[in-house]
Protein backbone atom coordinates (compact mmCIF):
# COMPACT_ATOMS: atom_id res chain seq x y z
CA UNK A 1 0.00 0.00 0.00
CA UNK A 2 1.42 3.40 -0.97
CA UNK A 3 1.60 6.29 1.45
CA UNK A 4 -1.07 8.11 -0.55
CA UNK A 5 -3.50 5.18 -0.19
CA UNK A 6 -3.27 5.20 3.60
CA UNK A 7 -6.23 6.98 5.13
CA UNK A 8 -6.53 8.72 8.50
CA UNK A 9 -8.20 5.67 10.02
CA UNK A 10 -5.21 3.54 8.94
CA UNK A 11 -2.70 5.48 11.05
CA UNK A 12 -1.30 3.23 13.75
CA UNK A 13 -0.65 4.52 17.28
CA UNK A 14 2.94 5.57 17.78
CA UNK A 15 3.44 6.83 14.22
CA UNK A 16 5.18 10.19 14.14
CA UNK A 17 3.16 12.63 12.07
CA UNK A 18 5.53 15.32 10.83
CA UNK A 19 3.67 17.19 8.08
CA UNK A 20 0.19 17.23 6.62
CA UNK A 21 -1.73 19.60 4.41
CA UNK A 22 -4.88 19.53 6.55
CA UNK A 23 -6.47 22.74 7.73
CA UNK A 24 -7.55 22.64 11.35
CA UNK A 25 -9.72 25.14 13.09
CA UNK A 26 -8.13 27.01 15.97
CA UNK A 27 -7.50 24.61 18.88
CA UNK A 28 -6.94 25.65 22.45
CA UNK A 29 -3.49 24.87 23.83
CA UNK A 30 -4.61 21.88 25.93
CA UNK A 31 -6.32 20.26 22.95
CA UNK A 32 -3.34 20.91 20.67
CA UNK A 33 -0.95 19.33 23.21
CA UNK A 34 -3.22 16.33 23.69
CA UNK A 35 -3.52 15.81 19.93
CA UNK A 36 0.25 16.08 19.43
CA UNK A 37 0.97 13.59 22.20
CA UNK A 38 -1.59 11.13 20.85
CA UNK A 39 -0.28 11.51 17.27
CA UNK A 40 -3.47 13.05 15.91
CA UNK A 41 -1.75 16.21 14.63
CA UNK A 42 1.66 16.76 13.09
CA UNK A 43 4.54 18.72 14.55
CA UNK A 44 3.96 21.50 12.02
CA UNK A 45 0.23 21.62 12.82
CA UNK A 46 1.11 21.89 16.50
CA UNK A 47 3.41 24.85 15.82
CA UNK A 48 0.61 26.47 13.78
CA UNK A 49 -1.74 26.03 16.74
CA UNK A 50 0.52 26.67 19.73
CA UNK A 51 3.28 28.89 18.37
CA UNK A 52 7.03 28.56 18.50
CA UNK A 53 7.34 27.83 22.25
CA UNK A 54 8.37 24.18 21.80
CA UNK A 55 10.24 24.51 18.51
CA UNK A 56 13.60 23.24 19.87
CA UNK A 57 11.92 20.17 21.39
CA UNK A 58 10.00 19.37 18.21
CA UNK A 59 13.13 19.78 16.08
CA UNK A 60 15.05 17.50 18.46
CA UNK A 61 12.29 14.86 18.34
CA UNK A 62 12.21 14.94 14.53
CA UNK A 63 16.00 14.73 14.33
CA UNK A 64 16.06 11.67 16.61
CA UNK A 65 12.82 10.11 15.31
CA UNK A 66 11.04 10.37 18.67
CA UNK A 67 7.31 10.36 19.42
CA UNK A 68 5.92 12.91 21.91
CA UNK A 69 3.63 10.20 23.31
CA UNK A 70 6.67 8.45 24.79
CA UNK A 71 8.17 11.00 27.19
CA UNK A 72 10.52 8.50 28.85
CA UNK A 73 12.20 7.80 25.49
CA UNK A 74 12.41 11.52 24.76
CA UNK A 75 14.02 12.18 28.16
CA UNK A 76 16.50 9.34 27.68
CA UNK A 77 17.48 10.68 24.27
CA UNK A 78 17.79 14.23 25.64
CA UNK A 79 20.11 12.95 28.38
CA UNK A 80 22.22 11.01 25.85
CA UNK A 81 22.42 13.47 22.95
CA UNK A 82 21.91 17.03 24.20
CA UNK A 83 24.47 19.31 25.76
CA UNK A 84 23.93 20.71 29.25
CA UNK A 85 22.32 23.96 28.10
CA UNK A 86 20.19 22.23 25.44
CA UNK A 87 19.15 19.61 27.98
CA UNK A 88 17.69 22.28 30.27
CA UNK A 89 15.70 23.89 27.43
CA UNK A 90 14.44 20.58 26.03
CA UNK A 91 13.40 19.22 29.42
CA UNK A 92 11.52 22.43 30.26
CA UNK A 93 9.73 22.37 26.89
CA UNK A 94 8.77 18.70 27.37
CA UNK A 95 7.45 19.46 30.84
CA UNK A 96 5.53 22.45 29.46
CA UNK A 97 4.00 20.25 26.75
CA UNK A 98 2.79 17.70 29.29
CA UNK A 99 1.63 20.28 31.84
CA UNK A 100 -0.61 21.83 29.20
CA UNK A 101 -2.05 18.41 28.32
CA UNK A 102 -2.62 17.03 31.82
CA UNK A 103 -1.43 17.45 35.41
CA UNK A 104 1.13 14.62 34.94
CA UNK A 105 4.79 15.53 35.66
CA UNK A 106 7.61 14.40 33.35
CA UNK A 107 11.03 13.25 34.55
Amino acid sequence: MTKEAVGIRDIAPGIIVRHTNRRLGKLDLCDACERLISGRISFSEFVDQAGEGCRELLDFMMEHDLHPGRPEEVLFCIDCHAGLYERTILRSQLEYLYNQQSPQKVG
